[in-house]
């Protein structure tokens, strides 16, 4: 454990170079939304790559309208960071054509994944689908942090059900705890 949270540490110190404390985010800084990501990971006990890739997610900024710390020509130093791994998921996070991509999950038995980035049309790489939820969810969760009433709107309790089946035990209690407290 120690390990862990050195590691973490020393990444938080690199997102901070890279100047997440600079850019403002709904709950305070980009660096605090990066580390309450991670936390919520961490908390259902996700495997450490996917963690990292909650902490790292926005790195290459992570829909149009928001500033990037690092361009995608860094891919090489941020996977010598953080892992293979957890790199391919944080670029596939931001890379994501959200309003194509989302909408698919959970009602298509293929997902066609768009980068947004080069515009390249392919399938969602399989054997990332989950972790893509879990972290898309864990992104969400932490942006309701403080203003839970407002976030959970019909669209976003929506994509969580559509996502449910692939997401792990902890996830989905989590989702039935939101479900009950939203949906009733």
């Amino acid at each position: 454990m120690e390990i862990r949270k050195k590691n973490l540490d020393e990444r938080i110190k690199q997102l901070q170079s890279f100047g997440s404390e600079e850019f403002a985010h709904i709950n305070g800084s980009l660096t605090q939304h990066l580390v309450g990501t991670y936390k919520i990971l961490e908390r259902w006990g996700r495997e450490e790559a996917l963690c990292l890739a909650g902490l790292f997610h926005a790195v290459y900024g992570s829909d149009p309208t928001r500033a990037e710390l690092l361009g995608t020509d860094q891919r090489v130093e941020i996977a010598e960071m953080i892992g293979q791994r957890a790199e391919a998921l944080v670029y596939l996070f931001c890379s994501c054509d959200k309003p194509y991509v989302l909408p698919q999950i959970g009602s298509e038995s293929r997902v066609n994944f768009r980068d947004r980035f080069s515009g390249a049309v392919m399938q969602f790489p399989p054997e990332l689908l989950n972790d893509f939820c879990e972290l898309t969810i864990a992104n969400d969760l932490d942006v309701a942090r403080n203003k839970e009433q407002e976030y959970y709107h019909e669209d976003i309790l929506n994509m969580f059900r559509r996502m449910y089946p692939m997401v792990s035990a902890e996830v989905r209690l989590e989702l039935d705890g939101l479900f009950d407290k939203f949906c009733t």
